[in-house]
């Protein structure tokens, strides 16, 4: 079992630099909510980073088109945080839910009580 983080989002330092501009001057059309809040101009947050290390799961990350190659038959509306249990994909984020939040430390919130549904309990 393992969580798999889908980004709306290109790979590779052009994109990365682009998505940075992209993120400071109009957030509000930016495309993925979960590079919003997890990550700042250059490097992921401090507060997520020590989250994700503290899970007793594996995790996975995933720009939208290393996704797609990976899980050609996938179809999820992105950005979203996927469990991968037996072969199996279930949202247990998804894009609207991850938009929706407003922090790192709500997604974390989010993140924690949707775990804690499937039974695993994260522990920051």
């Amino acid at each position: 079992m393992k969580l798999l983080f889908v980004y709306n989002a290109d790979a590779g330092v052009v994109s990365g630099i682009m998505d940075s501009i992209h993120k400071t001057l109009s957030p509000q059309t930016y495309e993925c909510g979960l590079c919003q809040i997890t990550y700042g101009l250059v490097s992921m947050d401090k507060t997520w980073r020590e989250f994700l290390k503290s899970l007793p799961i594996e995790t996975e990350f995933f720009h939208r088109k290393d996704f797609k190659a990976a899980h050609p038959s996938a179809a999820f509306d992105l950005p979203v945080i996927l469990l991968s249990k037996d072969g199996r994909l279930s949202p247990l984020l998804t894009a609207q839910a991850i938009d929706s939040q407003k922090d790192v430390n709500a997604l974390i919130g989010a993140m924690s009580q949707a775990l804690a549904g499937v039974g695993i309990r994260a522990s920051l």
